[in-house]
């Protein structure tokens, strides 16, 4: 849940000085929220994890500028470095998987195609949820987005995810593993990586999930309960929020 706080707009290259606000900036502070000159907001550059405080200066009948002061880095980033590898479920599963894997902090956001996904998604959709990270990340007050990568294979997220993220403590979520996440989530070290891996409403198939043992995602499971595969992001995300935050006090 997000705090009371300054009003927060992303908005990418931002730099001191008088500027021009992009039009979709121009009117979500203007029209959606209604300030007014000399009232002050917060912009975000999600990519780059930056900040800066600013006072709308004037406003046109279809523009606004607004006066940016120094950039800082963001007061609110994750702590450490999460890759979610998701594969694809039905309708607008995914939607809410990336609002809820940007809330709860993580990295990197990988659509896999496994063999039992439906839905086979283009880059337009990549184009979809890189736009509800941001504006999840605003919601939530992250100084940064998670970088949400074009669909590609399972057996692509999954090679890729481990050679970006060397040394990575890997899960794979499986309701019938032996081990529960909570025990693997204990060799978690303070700014060690994680790596998930969740299948689609069919679960990963056995190959799939042997070549996730393979690549060092361990099968765990999240309790006795059988969860929808849109529900195991926060689930397992907030369990490790959970972790590192008692390790953390």
């Amino acid at each position: 849940m997000s705090g009371p706080g300054p009003l927060r707009v992303p908005l990418g290259s931002i730099a001191a000085g008088v500027v021009a606000l992009p039009a979709e900036a121009a009117s979500y502070v203007v029209r959606v929220h209604r300030l007014r000159e000399g009232d002050r907001f917060v912009v975000f550059d999600p990519e780059l994890g930056i900040e800066a405080d600013a006072t709308l200066e004037a406003i046109g009948k279809r523009s606004a500028e607004a006066r940016i002061e120094a950039p800082r880095p963001a007061a609110l980033r994750p702590g450490r470095r999460v890759t979610w590898i998701q594969a694809v479920g039905k309708g607008d599963k995914m939607d809410a998987v990336v609002r809820d894997a940007t809330e709860l902090g993580a990295t990197r956001i990988i659509p896999a195609i496994s063999a039992r996904s439906v839905a086979r998604p283009g880059e337009d959709r990549a184009q979809r949820w890189r736009r509800i990270a941001v504006e999840a990340a605003r919601q939530c007050g992250r100084g940064d987005a998670p970088r949400v990568d074009a669909p590609m294979s399972l057996a692509a997220a999954l090679a890729d995810a481990r050679a970006a993220e060397g040394g990575a403590l890997g899960m794979c979520l499986d309701p019938y593993a032996e081990t529960p996440l909570g025990a693997r989530l204990a060799a978690l070290t303070p700014g060690m990586e994680a790596a998930f891996v969740v299948g689609p409403e069919g679960g990963l198939t056995p190959e799939e999930l042997g070549v996730c043992a393979a690549l060092g995602f361990e099968r765990v499971r999240l309790g006795a309960l059988t969860l929808r595969t849109e529900t195991v992001c926060a689930a397992a995300l907030g369990a490790l929020i959970a972790v590192s935050d008692a390790r953390a006090g």
